[in-house]
């Protein structure tokens, strides 16, 4: 096997993927037009629907558009993990205009989030983990670092697993995604997410696993996949080198 291979795959997966969902929103966006008012917010298609959707929402006025969602299967598990993102990085007004939220308490620590898959209870992580020597992770940028910071996270804490597994995205297709499991405890670490409940994390990252290691485990795979891969850097990212390497494995296209 060649690094080349290893690009390649990563460009007929997430790249690919990435663009059937931009054309999946024009074709939405093409037919919301004939129906109400369309704002070109961004030249990202997908963008420039959500922000439609959540200024319609915020009016009450976005059930026309929710239908076309449907219509094209919107996968509501991607956007409450999309939402989640935005309500534990502060976006919380953002958080409420989502496809399927339907609303959400909080004390500060815990969130009680209702939607249209449950209700889901969810703990801001970096809050938890305040007094702990793995703070400074969470004072980084963790938004779409999810491999490099659950990585971050593994080599202080290795009592965690890293789960390396697939995502499916908004309307088409999916992408690789990290986080990490200790028992019945999820630390969703790009969302800033601690789901204390298996039945709360399963809700939104119930997807394909592709394997779940150790810190040993990644050092001992990732060597491996050095060995066979020489071209690879000891300072790639190692659980994206390994997530990519196990959807090979596993023949996802």
């Amino acid at each position: 096997m060649c690094l080349n291979l290893i690009d390649e795959y990563y460009l007929n997966t997430e790249i690919k993927y990435q663009d059937l969902n931009e054309l999946t929103a024009d074709f939405i966006i093409n037919e919301y037009k004939k129906l109400g008012f369309y704002y070109k917010y961004s030249d990202n298609h997908l963008v420039s629907l959500l922000y439609n959707y959540f200024y319609l929402k915020k009016k009450g006025k976005h059930q026309v558009l929710e239908d076309i969602l449907n219509k094209y299967s919107i996968n509501y598990k991607s956007s409450i993990h999309n939402a989640i993102y935005d309500l534990l990085s502060n976006e919380k007004d953002r958080f409420l205009l989502w496809p399927g939220v339907i609303s959400e308490i909080d004390d500060g620590l815990l969130y009680k989030l209702n939607t249209n898959i449950g209700n889901i209870e969810v703990y801001k992580a970096s809050e938890m983990f305040k007094n702990t020597k793995s703070f400074y992770i969470f004072k980084r940028n963790l938004r779409n670092c999810c491999h490099e910071r659950s990585f971050e996270f593994l080599s202080l804490n290795r009592d965690y697993k890293a789960v390396l597994s697939y995502d499916e995205n908004l309307f088409v297709g999916g992408h690789f995604h990290s986080y990490l499991e200790k028992d019945n405890i999820t630390l969703d670490i790009a969302s800033n997410a601690l789901y204390m409940r298996r039945e709360d994390k399963e809700k939104v990252l119930n997807k394909e696993i592709l394997t779940k290691l150790t810190y040993d485990e990644v050092i001992l795979e990732f060597n491996k996949v050095l060995n066979e891969i020489p071209k690879l850097n000891t300072d790639d990212d190692k659980l994206q080198v390994l997530a990519l390497y196990h959807g090979m494995k596993k023949g996802i296209k």
